[in-house]
């Protein structure tokens, strides 16, 4: 009972869910891949604002920083910083 006469069936109503999925009033549009989108861009988002907020003020630095300099205030990193040796 496992020919191609009996799988074809299920196999053709699969396809046809697939390609039609979406004509159902938008709902597993917005519940499905929209959701993916839009929580994969928020933390991408979030992601690139903390970079770049929390990177070394150092021109080409790439490591985060965490200490502001004493003489200008702008906030660099550990190598960086005058005194990184004892922070």
């Amino acid at each position: 009972m496992t020919g191609r006469a009996y799988t074809l069936p299920p196999v053709l109503a699969s396809v046809h869910a697939v390609v039609h999925w979406s004509t159902h009033g938008g709902y597993n549009f917005v519940s499905g891949p929209l959701a993916d989108i839009t929580l994969a861009t928020g933390f991408i988002t979030w992601t690139i604002i903390f970079v770049r907020r929390h990177k070394c003020h150092v021109r080409g630095c790439p490591r985060l920083e965490w200490h502001p300099h004493p003489e200008h205030g702008h906030p660099v990193c550990r190598h960086h910083h005058p005194d990184g040796a004892i922070i």
